[in-house]
């Protein structure tokens, strides 16, 4: 089976670099308590005279040098490190801030059109809501008493709260300072709904103005 490898980021990469330098530090300083540990046990016995503990406490104290050497070097390392795993996290924040900005002005543009098309269908619905009023006071001007304006106006009042209750909720909470309420369900109405009610009841009044047919008990009747 093949190995699956994991391609790590930029910070990734920079604190895996920045642990492994850890690692080595620790692993050097504990070599270094272990040469201070033998250095205790020989240094008596080679400054009394014993050559062969004096011989162990040189190769000790090169061997010290040697590892503070290194560890200092790596301690410097470590702080370049520590500087590079910051940069890389910065550079990954403006990355980021670079992805939300550009999604942010795609939103933008999209807002742009809805608001652009809220504008065009509102006047084209408001156009059509006065020419239906103005039609249906020309029905008023032919003899038509119903609807009465004030049913027109309460129905259309239904319609308009029916369709203000899909706004956004703050929105409609908004308006609803002003006396807009959330309707029950019996209230709630499209404006097609109330008129082909209104419409069938006026188109009864027209049949009987014009003498129409009409079916009864399954005969032609005269009206």
């Amino acid at each position: 089976m093949s190995k699956q490898t994991t391609k790590l980021n930029a910070v990734e990469n920079a604190q895996k670099t920045l642990h492994e330098l850890e690692a080595k530090r620790d692993a050097v300083a504990a070599f270094s308590q272990n040469d201070e540990r033998e250095l205790e046990a020989v240094a008596f016995a080679a400054h009394t005279g014993d050559q062969k503990a004096s011989a162990k406490l040189e190769t000790l104290k090169d061997r010290a040098l040697r590892r503070d050497l290194e560890l200092k070097s790596i301690d410097a390392a470590i702080a370049v490190a520590k500087q590079n795993v910051e940069a890389a996290k910065a550079d990954e924040v403006a990355a980021e801030q670079k992805r939300i900005a550009a999604e942010a002005r795609l939103i933008i543009d999209r807002v742009d059109s809805l608001f652009a098309s809220a504008d065009k269908h509102l006047a084209l619905a408001l156009d059509a809501l006065k020419a239906a009023d103005g039609r249906i006071e020309e029905l008023h001007a032919r003899g038509f008493a119903f609807p009465t304006a004030i049913q027109v106006r309460t129905s259309a009042l239904f319609a308009l709260q029916t369709y203000f209750m899909a706004l956004p909720k703050y929105w409609f909470n908004e308006l609803s300072h002003g006396g807009l309420r959330f309707l029950a369900p019996h209230e709630r109405r499209s404006f097609q709904q109330f008129w082909s009610q209104m419409a069938t009841s006026i188109g009864r009044e027209i049949a009987q103005r014009l003498g129409e047919v009409k079916q009864k008990d399954g005969e032609n009747v005269a009206a």
